[in-house]
C-alpha cells in the first residue's frame, strides 16, 4: 500500500474510534432512562386544590402517585377524585384503576372508570366507563369510550361523551340505548 492509502485508513480507523466515544448516544439514551423513572413516589396520597375563595375545587386521594418531571406528569394508581363545583359538598366522586394528569389540571382515568353523583335525588346517578378525560380548570369530561349512564328508573348505553361536571351534564354521543325501568307499585 502506498503512503495516501495508509493515510486515509488511519483517518478513517481514527474517525471509527472517536465516533464510538462519543457521548452524544450515551446521553440520550440515559436521557430515555431518566425519563421513564419517577423524580418521586408518593403512597397513600391525599390532596387538596383551593379556589381563590378558600373553598376547595377537588381533592385527590390515591394508593400510589409518581411525578415524572422530563415528561411533566403525574401518574397515580387507584385514583379517587371528589369534585366540588360548589363550595362545600363534593358532588361528583371518580374512582379508577390508573391515572395520568398532565400540566396540574389535565386528568386522564383508565380502566374501571366510575363517576358517581354524590347530590340526592339526582337524574344521573352512577356512569361507567373505561378511559375518560377530565380539565379540571374547566369541570368538563368527556370519553370516547362506551359509556353506562345509571339513573334512579333507567340505564343508557352508548359511545362517547361529553360532560360538564359544574353543571350536571352529561351527553351521549353515539350508538345509544335506553332501558327504563317501571317498578311494579
Amino acid at each position: 500500500m502506498n503512503r495516501p492509502t495508509w493515510f486515509f485508513a488511519g483517518l478513517f480507523v481514527i474517525a471509527l474510534i472517536l465516533w464510538q466515544l462519543s457521548p452524544g448516544d450515551q446521553q440520550q439514551q440515559l436521557g430515555t432512562r431518566e425519563a421513564s423513572k419517577p423524580n418521586f413516589i408518593a403512597e397513600q396520597l391525599y390532596s387538596v386544590s383551593f379556589a381563590e375563595d378558600g373553598q376547595p375545587r377537588y381533592r385527590i386521594y390515591a394508593e400510589q402517585m409518581a411525578y415524572f418531571e422530563q415528561l411533566k406528569n403525574t401518574e397515580f394508581t387507584k385514583p379517587k377524585i371528589l369534585v366540588y363545583p360548589a363550595p362545600h359538598q363534593p358532588v361528583w366522586q371518580i374512582d379508577a384503576d390508573q391515572a395520568t394528569v398532565q400540566q396540574q389540571q389535565l386528568v386522564t382515568l383508565n380502566d374501571n372508570v366510575v363517576i358517581k353523583n354524590l347530590s340526592r335525588g339526582e337524574y344521573i346517578r352512577d356512569l361507567i366507563t373505561e378511559k375518560l378525560d377530565i380539565d379540571l380548570q374547566s369541570e368538563t369530561m368527556s370519553s370516547d369510550q362506551p359509556v353506562t349512564v345509571y339513573g334512579p328508573s333507567y340505564e343508557l348505553y352508548g359511545v362517547g361523551m361529553n360532560g360538564d361536571l359544574a353543571n350536571e351534564i352529561v351527553t351521549l354521543l353515539n350508538d345509544i340505548e335506553a332501558v327504563y325501568h317501571n317498578p311494579q307499585q
